[in-house]
């Protein structure tokens, strides 16, 4: 994923959206490389962890306790899933611009999304002109922090990153996000057991690589980063790429119900990933980081569900299931219909919409009711 230039108007927008109790901030523009090409899950086994404590939230996961867990947040950004749910979205829409497609959902909804999910190549700026106006709104961002080498044509180059040969942009973005001063989640190098970026292949080289990136954070006195450790729904070879509780706040995951490959329900497509992560770590918070089906009205003869059932279900398993049984704190939403001609809009159709705003409104995932 590539992030694009943030322009004035996403500023200016936002801005204006944190002074309003109906609008807010929200996702910068990007473009999506693959997510069309995910589906179902399982396990494997991985390395022990060791090392620094993670920077972010407790490394003992979502259990409640006091009057923050009554008040359905824990420390660090970190909701109690038996009480409520992060809501977050990735939006880019066709003919409109980042700051248009953000306030038409969140106007829609009544306020702004939790999470903003954002995109940064290894040497981009943050924060940029998008981010102050994300946090004044009461939205976090959810940065994707890609390696130097995601695109590019030659293998990657983790061992050099681990070696310390790109310390010093490591620090330089440590220092800004520590400047920067509000929560971050941060999403380093994502989907690594896929066979998409470059930096995929070498289990124990993307382990070394990310305990080094963690720890140059931590030695450089950032505490306001959730680290947000992401594979994809599928290949179902996770284990070997976690780089340890010790350095891993949230497990996220990705995996989208796509027509072209497998339809599946979001229970069908996630609960074997949350089954598993629950035993292989327990009390690690989870989250689904992008999600989406391009069903549309679905085909019923063939087994397709609509993109409506899709997120209606998802917001029933959520709130009934994998949050209390899962510890699965969040979910974002791949609103976007430029990505590879796949159509992910929660506006698919206008039943799909309905379904969205009756989960964006649900007081378990932040909402405020109808």
């Amino acid at each position: 994923m590539k992030r694009a230039a943030t322009l004035l108007a996403l500023l200016i927008a936002l801005l204006a959206a944190a002074a309003c109790t109906s609008q807010g901030s929200g996702s910068r523009t990007g473009a999506a490389d693959s997510p069309g090409s995910t589906t179902a899950s399982a396990a494997a086994s991985g390395p022990a962890s060791s090392g620094t404590a993670s920077s972010g939230t407790a490394t003992s996961g979502p259990a409640s306790s006091g009057s923050a867990a009554t008040a359905g947040t824990l420390a660090d950004g970190i909701p109690d899933p038996r009480r409520r749910m992060l809501l977050g979205a990735y939006t880019d829409l066709k003919g409109k611009s980042a700051a248009a497609a953000v306030q038409a959902r969140e106007r829609a909804i009544g306020r702004p999304y939790d999470l903003a999910v954002t995109y940064y190549d290894w040497d981009d700026t943050f924060p940029d002109a998008g981010e102050a106006a994300m946090a004044a709104a009461g939205t976090t961002p959810l940065m994707a922090w890609y390696l130097p080498d995601t695109n590019s044509g030659s293998p990657a180059q983790l061992g050099q990153i681990t070696a310390g040969d790109d310390d010093a942009r490591i620090r330089a973005q440590a220092r800004a996000i520590k400047a920067f001063g509000h929560r971050v989640f941060l999403r380093l190098a994502p989907e690594m057991n896929g066979n998409w970026y470059k930096y995929s292949g070498d289990p124990t080289a993307y382990v070394a690589m990310w305990r080094h990136v963690h720890d140059v954070f931590v030695k450089a006195g950032v505490t306001n980063v959730t680290w947000v450790w992401c594979p994809n729904i599928n290949p179902e070879n996770w284990d070997a790429y976690y780089p340890g509780p010790a350095y891993v706040d949230v497990i996220g995951v990705d995996g989208f119900s796509n027509t072209t490959y497998t339809w599946q329900t979001f229970q069908q497509l996630f609960e074997g990933f949350f089954k598993h992560f629950a035993a292989f770590t327990p009390g690690k918070p989870q989250l689904v980081v992008e999600t989406a089906t391009n069903s549309g009205a679905g085909v019923p003869a063939a087994g397709v569900g609509s993109a409506a059932s899709f997120i209606t279900g998802m917001r029933s398993y959520l709130r009934d299931v994998a949050g209390p049984k899962y510890d699965v704190i969040g979910v974002c939403w791949f609103d976007s219909d430029t990505n590879n001609g796949y159509d992910w809009r929660v506006d698919q159709t206008p039943q799909a919409m309905q379904a969205w705003l009756a989960m964006a409104r649900d007081p378990y995932f932040g909402g405020h009711g109808s």
